[in-house]
């Protein structure tokens, strides 16, 4: 009877742990895991249902290239102005030369062979900032032809890099600006326009910013005093560029060119199969890549610039250029030995995200030109009237 009792706790246990055996691996797991939390993958992918192009004119800035050129309908003109105090003591010195040194740092539609590339120098009479001049006042900055030299590109293929490009400058220019240095009662204003040849190759010199060049434009006089030669520079100011073009207006079709500001907007209907009776606050996008088939023969992408295009959030269904700077994605070529049909990739997954979190700010995917205070590349992609290669947004994502 001792035994027996002695026995009791042993069994006890063995039938506690049969119990265990007994239950379902799966029932006693779903008891630690909510129901809700069960996640599954899906991908999907998903053609654009529309596309508009437009354009917006903005304040150029004081940007570190300065554009001279014109092609395909866009016009680019530099103003530059420079910052500087011209001592009293060149009123009775003897000017002999005047120089204005340039250094290129990008070049577009360049021809094979190259041929000569010419701009002319012109003095500006109105006041402007860069802060504020648009290419819509261009049309107001009164200009005055000077007797300076044409200012000639030969080697175009070198543009891209920092070629020095020199030209004379007007002696009587240079000397009516000493006398205003030295009239208290004018305003000190030493401004130039560089204007370009119709027709002819375009490039871009280096501006006044310290950040990117050690090369600013540089007017040098070279003057004689008393049978000696001495010179003076001029390396500081500020400049910029105005690039106009024909009217775009909003229409159809996707297309970016830096320098007069011509944006695009894509967009795409996430429902189905992403909303089909899903609370969006269900779904969490692992990846999203939204891919764009460039037209080669109507896209000009400059040597010396970074070939690639940023998508930003569009903002706003009226004001266009509204963007939501938070959400962005670069887009790269996905070959870059593919002459035909380029497939450029952008990931735009946080912008996919926000999309879902808030349909009703799903306005669409704004593209822009990457450097389009630098240059003036132009991308033409198919839009999404094209079944074969317009644009798509291809989605891996998870549901709980």
């Amino acid at each position: 009877m001792n035994a027996l009792q002695k026995s009791y706790p042993v069994i006890f246990i063995i039938l506690m742990l049969m119990n265990g055996c007994s239950q379902s691996p799966t029932s006693v797991g779903a008891k630690l895991i909510p129901g809700s939390a069960r996640y599954s993958s899906h991908d999907t992918t998903i053609a654009a249902v529309g596309d508009t192009s437009f354009k917006f004119s903005q304040a150029n800035g004081s940007g570190a290239s300065l554009l001279v050129g014109n092609y395909a309908s866009v016009n680019a003109t530099s103003l530059l102005l420079f910052a500087a105090y011209l001592p009293d003591t060149l009123t009775t010195v003897q000017i002999d030369t005047a120089e204005l040194t340039l250094t290129s740092n990008y070049g577009w539609h360049v021809s094979l062979p190259p041929v000569p590339a010419q701009f002319q120098i012109k003095e500006v009479l109105s006041s402007w900032s860069s802060s504020t001049v648009t290419v819509d006042s261009l049309s107001t900055i009164a200009m005055a032809p000077t007797n300076s030299a044409l200012v000639t590109i030969t080697s175009q293929d070198t543009l891209s890099s920092t070629l020095a490009i020199v030209t004379q400058i007007d002696t009587s220019l240079v000397r009516r600006w000493i006398n205003i240095s030295a009239d208290t009662l004018l305003p000190r204003f030493f401004s130039l326009a560089l204007v370009p040849a119709p027709g002819t190759v375009n490039c871009g010199v280096w501006g006044f910013s310290s950040f990117n060049s050690s090369t600013p434009p540089t007017l040098t006089i070279i003057y004689e005093k008393n049978g000696v030669k001495d010179s003076t520079s001029l390396t500081n100011g500020v400049g910029t560029f105005l690039a106009a073009s024909s009217p775009i207006l909003a229409s159809a079709g996707i297309q970016t060119q830096g320098g007069i500001s011509e944006y695009s907007i894509i967009k795409f209907n996430l429902k189905p199969p992403l909303f089909d009776s899903v609370a969006s606050n269900r779904i969490i996008v692992n990846n999203a890549t939204m891919s764009l088939t460039l037209k080669n023969s109507q896209s000009s992408v400059g040597y010396g610039s970074i070939d690639s295009v940023v998508a930003y959030l569009a903002g706003s269904a009226t004001q266009l250029d509204s963007v939501g700077s938070s959400y962005y994605g670069y887009g790269y070529r996905k070959d870059t030995s593919q002459t035909t049909n380029s497939v450029y990739i952008f990931n735009i997954t946080s912008m996919v995200q926000q999309w879902i979190n808030v349909p009703s700010g799903n306005f669409g995917a704004e593209l822009r030109a990457l450097g389009g205070s630098s240059n003036v590349d132009r991308h033409v992609f198919y839009s999404s009237a094209d079944s074969v290669y317009g644009p798509k947004l291809s989605i891996t994502y998870t549901k709980k």
